[in-house]
């Protein structure tokens, strides 16, 4: 698998997570396990029990005082009665009032609240007559509602648990609203109705069962009450005896029963105190979800494998540990399910992507490394991953002893060895390259350049050498590594060679040189002048013995410049350029043209009228030609014929041809024409055979051709073939 794929799959889980941690919140699939989860979390956001509001309760003391529910009337109206006469800022009654009784006992309620000016009675639902599925408000009969401060609902709908978590605060019915009872509460005493009325979703933070105060309806009828304990409170009266009103199941830290009157005494405390739960909006839920998974997913490409896990696990910890601290510091729900849920579905996924990943990754850099593509068998390990990994694990040690073998013949080498990285920084030296350079150790990540200021060395011959502080050279000879390898980091190796001791001895064969060139030659010229002195007629000696002095002495003279000449050509750097040959060799033949005329040769050239271009050294191509044009001239007999030649070749060389009619070549020197030493004397003067010698390197430097045809008596002809171009 690339790089380039794995991310793409990363990329498209990391999308489909975030979308299905979405879609499982939006579609309510987690709605039960967000519930549980809240109904334990509402225990950090419930507000404190308000003083205000006081349970009057008809218990089961109530009815054994009083008598068998229901109750005439006229006792209710006696309950309000001494509520009022208790001094209660509101009686919320939650009984419903919606069908008539005795006429008496219904004026003695009436009248009771009118009294009071200050109850609030309650409503309900019901099927709407000669409909099917549409409902009705049902209200507490006339007579009590015109009376009474207000109305409202009582309508209270547990979620598809069974457990009650919220109001329907503001019932719609068609085009009407009828609002809940609490809410009704709240306008009656002035206070300001929560902006989220409207919502539904609020979820209402229940008390325990018994932390509200409260109150028998036995003892308040009896006047059992001390005096002052409704003075100015909100008095919730309703039934709460066994078998009496509604029960529910609610979420107060955990889930139990409690009675309908304090499911209305929680909503109110909640109201007063603006305390309900409100969900957080959609986007805001998918936002954090889309931040978990994230997170989750940065851990999966960045993480080692063993802190991934506990990334997913600190991602469920967090959403859970997010959840509660927005419950319990400003009433928000926050559902952590669906990121839950999401990271144990993607966790294994990915995990079994990676794993996937990793066993072809082993497979194939196993068939990579065993070279012929077999893979020996693994017995170690119970399942195949495992078996994978020791069957790489064997060819890796016998990878790591075949580096560690090629280490040894580095560290063996006796040339000094750096391994570069692709950037220039010197990554591994052998022990010759850390004795040249001893302080390598604190040049960490240094580049080669930057060695060889530290160790004072210098580029030297174009940066072809190396030369120390204490004079020594070495030559640089360096490869780029292959960088088709995995191999990244290393870039190229360079191989340091010492060659102090050929530097010593080209020092030395160039001082002889400059000894053949100037102090040999020096006395050989003062010969040569003596000899020509002392052949004048006044002079003594002999002039056959002044002859073969001087010819001798020109003929050491000759022998220390060909010498010379041959030497310096072998050590010399080309100096190559385009030149026309044509010019050369009309140039040749002009400067032999004396010597020519001293024996009466004819000189004859063929040149082409066009230039003929070639790259060569100029001034070694006119040395050659003199050379070739002088022997031809100077072993021709008297009155003979000197011929020189340019021919272009069609295939772009060009050809250069100089003949003579003299004596030609011996046999014995027809064997090897370009011997460097082949001295022998001729009528012609001597020869030591340096100039043929001379030809040929300088022929074979240009990468040319040299034949030479000759017999005795025949005269020598030589054909040179130069790469060129015809212009």
């Amino acid at each position: 698998m690339t790089s380039a794929r794995l991310m793409l799959e990363w990329a498209i889980l990391l999308v489909l997570a975030i979308i299905g941690a979405s879609w499982l919140h939006s579609s309510g699939s987690t709605s039960r396990i967000d519930n549980q989860i809240m109904d334990y979390g509402v225990a950090f956001a419930r507000p404190a029990v308000s003083s205000d509001i006081v349970v009057v309760t008809i218990d089961g003391e109530s009815l054994e005082e009083v008598g068998q529910w229901p109750w005439s009337r006229s006792t209710h109206a006696k309950l309000i009665d001494r509520l009022s006469d208790a001094g209660a800022r509101l009686v919320v009654m939650d009984i419903l009032f919606i069908d008539p009784s005795e006429a008496e006992a219904d004026d003695d309620l009436s009248r009771a609240i009118a009294a009071n000016g200050m109850v609030l009675l309650p409503h309900t639902f019901g099927p709407k007559i000669n409909t099917f599925d549409e409902a009705e408000p049902i209200f507490p009969l006339g007579k009590f509602r015109g009376v009474s401060r207000d109305v409202g609902h009582v309508v209270a709908e547990p979620d598809s648990d069974g457990v009650l978590r919220r109001f329907d605060l503001i019932y719609e019915l068609g085009s009407q609203s009828y609002p809940h009872l609490s809410v009704k509460v709240l306008e009656a005493l002035g206070l300001p109705v929560p902006e989220a009325t409207h919502e539904y979703d609020a979820v209402v933070p229940f008390h325990p069962s018994g932390e509200f105060v409260s109150e028998s309806a036995a003892n308040v009828l009896s006047r059992a009450t001390i005096d002052g304990f409704f003075t100015d409170k909100i008095v919730l009266v309703g039934a709460t005896a066994p078998g009496m009103g509604d029960r529910y199941s609610v979420a107060s830290g955990s889930v139990s029963l409690m009675t309908g009157l304090e499911t209305q005494a929680n909503l109110l405390n909640a109201l007063m105190q603006d305390a309900l739960i409100h969900p957080v909006g959609k986007v805001w839920q998918d936002g954090l979800a889309a931040l978990a998974m994230l997170f989750l997913f940065l851990s999966f490409w960045y993480a080692p494998p063993r802190f991934v896990l506990i990334a997913a696990i600190g991602v469920t910890v967090t959403a859970l540990l997010v959840s509660a601290a927005l419950l319990g510091s400003a009433s928000i729900w926050f559902a952590p399910s669906a990121i839950i849920i999401t990271t144990m579905l993607i966790y294994p996924i990915w995990s079994w992507r990676r794993l996937s990943h990793a066993s072809r990754y082993l497979e194939r850099e196993a068939r990579r490394l065993a070279g012929d593509g077999t893979l020996p068998g693994a017995q170690d390990g119970l399942d195949y991953m495992t078996r994978q990994i020791f069957r790489l694990r064997g060819i890796i040690r016998t990878v790591n002893d075949s580096l560690s073998f090629m280490r040894n013949i580095i560290e063996a080498a006796p040339d000094a060895i750096l391994v570069l990285d692709r950037k220039g920084a010197v990554q591994m030296l052998n022990g010759k390259a850390s004795q040249l350079f001893p302080d390598a150790e604190a040049l960490d990540q240094a580049t080669f350049p930057e060695f060889l200021i530290y160790a004072r060395a210098q580029m030297v011959r174009e940066g072809s050498e190396l030369q120390t502080e204490d004079g020594r050279s070495f030559l640089i000879a360096r490869a780029e590594l292959d960088q088709t390898t995995e191999l990244r980091e290393a870039g190229s190796i360079i191989a340091l060679r010492d060659v102090t001791e050929l530097r010593e001895l080209d020092n030395e064969r160039q001082q002889m040189l400059e000894f053949l060139s100037h102090d040999m030659r020096t006395p050989q010229v003062a010969i040569v002048g003596l000899t020509q002195k002392a052949a004048t007629p006044e002079e003594k000696p002999s002039s056959d013995t002044i002859r073969r002095i001087r010819l001798q002495a020109e003929r050491t003279l000759k022998l220390a410049d060909d010498f010379v000449q041959l030497a310096r050509l072998q050590s010399t750097i080309l100096q190559m350029e385009d030149s026309d040959i044509s010019a050369l060799v009309e140039e040749a033949v002009d400067r032999a043209y004396t010597q020519a005329e001293a024996k009466e040769i004819t000189l004859d050239q063929s040149v082409p009228e066009e230039p003929c271009f070639a790259t060569v050294d100029a001034s070694l191509i006119a040395r050659m030609l003199d050379n070739l044009i002088g022997n031809a001239i100077k072993y021709s007999d008297d009155g003979g014929n000197v011929s020189v030649t340019l021919e272009p070749g069609s295939d772009g060389t060009l050809g250069i041809i100089i003949a003579d009619d003299g004596p030609g070549l011996s046999q014995a020197r027809l064997a090897n024409p370009f011997a460097r030493f082949g001295a022998h004397a001729t009528h012609a003067g001597p020869s030591a055979g340096l100039g043929l010698a001379l030809v040929k390197k300088v022929i074979d430097t240009h990468n040319g051709t040299i034949d030479v045809h000759s017999a005795p008596g025949a005269g020598a002809k030589f054909v040179i073939t130069l790469p060129g171009e015809m212009i």
